[in-house]
Parts: C-alpha cells; structure tokens; sequence
C-alpha cells in the first residue's frame, strides 16, 4: 500500500467514527477537517465529495463488524453452532459497539432514510446481504440435518436481525448490555425451535 492509500484509508477509519456518533448531517466538512487534522483540499485530494467519503466510511464499518463475526464462526463446525455463535458475537464486541457509537447500520440507517438516497441505498444492500448469508446458513443447516426440513429461513433470518438491532438500540440507549443478552436469548430460542427433533 502506497502513502497516498494509507493517507486515504486513515482517513476512512478515522471519519468512521466520526459519522457514527454525529450522523451523517450533523458531521461537517469543517469538522471532519478538525477532526482528521487535514485540509479540506487535502481530503478532496482522496474523495469527490463528503457523501463519497461517508459511503466509503459506512462500508469500513460493515466490513470491520463481518471480520469480528466471522472470527467467531470459524471456531464452529456445525451449522447450529455458526447461528448460535453468528449471534453471540454481538454480544462479545458490544463495548467496542458502545465505543464508536453503536451499531454503523442501525445508525446510518436511521441517518440517511429519506435524506441520503446513496448512503440509504448502502445500507439497504448490507442488510440484504446479512440476511441473505443467515437465509443460506439455515438453508445449509437443513440440507445437513441439523435443522428442521420446515424450518423457515426468512422468517429467522428477519428475527434475528431485528433481535439484534433492538437489542442493540435498547442495550446501548438505556446502558444495560442485558437488553442485548435477552435479545441473543430469544434468538437461541428460535434455533432450539429449528434443530432436528425438537417438537
């Protein structure tokens, strides 16, 4: 990686942050620049606008959640347990969630809805994304045996995005991290419902 890419990804990572916990209108080029210690014209030298730099900033975002998640799931050989672990890894990061703010999709999705069409769009892409990788997950499990044949995908899928998101919400606004136990609890509940034998 070249200075003027490591310029630029320090860049990212640190304006992540910064559009987490302002928001997207409330962030201002002014106060990125403070921010970052760099010149407007020094950050336009890397992006074509602050829209280009927030969507590039919510993507770093995604992308550091799925490496935390995905760590998680490698330590898992069966289906059950990468759902059960896909949700606990939540649970596991959630100070660092505290830290930058909270959850990048809840609050850019909450940020850009009818005022970012571009970054709105993003995040309509990432939680597809998301529920599409737990629809396959469970999908997968039930080719192997492991879940119920009627087991509805999309209906977990759905449930558990929004457990997550809520508890997250609730865990994060009111300052108990029981909020988010409670809300991985019923996902739990959820799976049991779903593994093979159960009635």
């Amino acid at each position: 990686m070249g200075k003027a890419e490591e310029t630029r990804q320090a860049i990212i990572e640190k304006a992540a942050v910064i559009f987490n916990k302002n928001g997207y209108q409330r962030t201002s080029m002014t106060k990125l620049c403070e921010a970052l210690g760099l010149t407007k014209g020094a950050i336009y030298g890397h992006f074509s606008d602050k829209d280009d730099l927030a969507v590039e900033a919510f993507l770093y975002s995604v992308r550091c959640v799925s490496e935390r998640v995905r760590e998680h799931l490698e330590l898992c050989e069966s289906d059950v347990g990468r759902l059960r672990a896909f949700a606990h890894a939540f649970l596991d990061f959630f100070e660092e969630t505290v830290r930058i703010g909270g959850c990048p999709i809840l609050n850019t999705a909450v940020d850009s809805d009818d005022a970012h069409p571009r970054l709105h769009e993003e995040v309509r892409r990432v939680l597809r994304a998301w529920e599409g990788r737990l629809v396959a997950m469970v999908n997968a499990g039930k080719e192997r045996g492991e879940l119920r044949p009627d087991a509805d995908a999309e209906l977990f899928a759905a449930s558990f995005i929004a457990q997550i998101e809520g508890g997250i919400l609730l865990a994060k606004t009111i300052g108990d991290k029981r909020y988010l136990e409670l809300a991985v609890n019923g996902i739990n509940l959820l799976i049991d419902r779903m593994e093979s034998g159960h009635s």
